[in-house]
Order: structure tokens, then sequence, then C-alpha cells
């Protein structure tokens, strides 16, 4: 077994902190993981990771190599990146993680075509409204949609969205007239969960000032299809980010309410680690998504 490979295993048990995980990460066996370590250790002459029933974490003789061990490899990543981008094709394995609707509705199509262009490339896609550690977890990039707060990943916007309340017509004609933010206290809304504050929506009025308006809940989901669906059913209003519901908008199945005030608006970005030198099938795909969606994208398009 080379050193590098027994410096690999190692390097991605501490990552990881799991035998496991570093396996799966690896596509070897966990047996093999062990042996590497074990290996690694008997060579070195020095335990690097204790283990218990409950946990594993290193020594500080283990932290020191570990600290040292990422270097080297990095360094041999960027060098190995650098030659590899000095090519034409592009092939390797790009993994990439988004938010389960707006992947479903919109990263589908775009990873067909970006695939069409790239065949050499393998993609392993995650769906999911949940925040991976894309260090951690071995993921290329992620898209996200909106305030970023890891100041460790490098973020390219890529696009962005608007939110934009919206009802049934039948629900619209069965309410009173909602004329103003104030109206929308009384009628049954339809939020998201995820949201820091789910039920307060905020707003600037055609007179450029700015509120905030308490809706009261009728439903609350973590997944925006479920809201809009049930929108779509008359239960309520919703306030919905653009990509999951211009199609209905546009088809007449929602209707815009308040459609003279601007809503909460939120970029979209391609987030990445940081790295000496960036895969060239990573730049190559944040750029394709970058120029498909751009400034004016198809979800903000309303014609209702």
């Amino acid at each position: 077994m080379s050193q590098i490979e027994e410096i690999r295993a190692f390097v991605m048990v501490v990552e990881t902190g799991s035998l496991t995980q570093a396996a799966e990460r690896l596509g070897i066996a966990v047996s093999a993981v062990s042996r590497r370590l074990k290996d690694l250790e008997l060579r070195l002459g020095a335990p690097l990771i204790q283990r218990t029933t409950r946990r594993m974490y290193l020594n500080e003789v283990g932290q020191g190599f570990y600290d040292r061990c990422k270097a080297v490899l990095d360094e041999l990543e960027a060098a190995q990146q650098e030659v590899l981008n000095s090519g034409g094709a592009l092939n390797g394995v790009l993994r990439i993680s988004t938010p389960l609707s707006f992947g479903v509705a919109h990263m589908s199509t775009a990873i067909a075509h970006f695939m069409h262009a790239h065949p050499e490339i393998r993609i392993e896609m995650d769906l999911s409204d949940k925040r991976v550690d894309l260090v951690a977890e071995g993921f290329d990039l992620a898209i996200r949609i909106g305030v970023l707060s890891d100041s460790s990943l490098i973020a390219k916007k890529i696009s962005w969205v608007k939110k934009i309340p919206a009802a049934a017509p039948d629900f619209l004609e069965r309410y009173p007239k909602i004329t103003k933010p104030e109206d929308l206290m009384d009628a049954p809304a339809l939020v998201y969960s995820n949201d820091k504050s789910p039920a307060d929506w905020g707003y600037t009025a055609p007179d450029g000032k700015s509120g905030v308006m308490r809706v009261s809940p009728k439903l609350t989901a973590s997944n925006g299809d479920v809201l809009r669906e049930a929108a779509i059913a008359g239960l309520g209003i919703t306030c919905l980010p653009s990509f999951l519901h211009y199609d209905a908008i546009n088809n007449g199945l929602l209707r815009p309410v308040l459609s003279d005030y601007d809503w909460t608006a939120f970029d979209v970005f391609a987030v990445y680690p940081k790295t000496t030198i960036l895969p060239k099938r990573t730049r190559a795909f944040v750029d394709f998504m970058a120029s498909r969606y751009g400034k004016d994208p198809v979800w903000n398009k309303i014609h209702a």
C-alpha cells in the first residue's frame, strides 16, 4: 500500500469522523480504511487517532500530522488540477448540492444540457433543503438561495429571485378584496416553515416605505411545492419565491396579490470551497449556470 493512500485514508477519517463515511467517500471497504490507518500508525510507530466505543478523535501528535498531511494533499490536488486544467476536455466527478424544489424545477434540465456538452463529466447530485457542509461531506459546490453566512466558502451570484404573494382566483373571489398589506392579517396564510420568521412577510410599498406584515398561518410546511398546491386548491395566500409558482401564475392557476408592492428578493449563488486552483469542471458549471439564468431568469417573468 502506498504511503499517499494511507495518508488519504487518515485525512478522510479525520474529516468525516467515521471509518464508514471515509470508506464511502474513498469508494473502498471499511476494512480497507481501517487497515490503511493501522499500517500508517505502525509505520510511524505512534498512534494518531484515539478510539472509544462512541467516537474517534485526534491526539496531539495526530493533530500536527493531520495539518501537514492536509497541506500536502491540497498541494498535490492543486498540481493535478493545474495539469488537468491545461487540457481540453472536461472530465471527472462533480458533486452538487441543491435545494429540493429548485433542483427539481430548474436544475434537472440545466444539468442535462451541461452533461450533453461535457459527456466525460459524471455528476452526483444531492437534492435537499438541508444545508450541507461542503468540505466535510465532499461536495464540489452547492446552489444556495438567500443570505449567505459561511465566510469559508467562495460564492458567485448566478441569478436572483423575488417573492410574490399569490392565491387562487376562486379564493380571491370568496375573500374580501385585498388592497393593502394590512388586509393580509385576517387572511388564511400558507407559510414556509424553514424561513427565519415564517409568519413575517416583508415588503416595500410603492412610495418606497418598507414594512413587515405578520400573517396568520393556516398551513405551515417545509416544502414550497406543498404550499403552491395548497394555494392552487384555494386554501389561502402564500408568498413564495417566483421559481416555485411562476408557471401557476402565468397559467392562471394563481393570481398575484398586491402586485404593486415589492416583496422580499433573494440572490441565487453557486458556492464552493476555497482551493488553490478551482477544478476546471467546477468553474465550467458555475459559468454555465450564471449564463443560463443571469439577471433576467425565466421565473421572474410574470405575465398575469
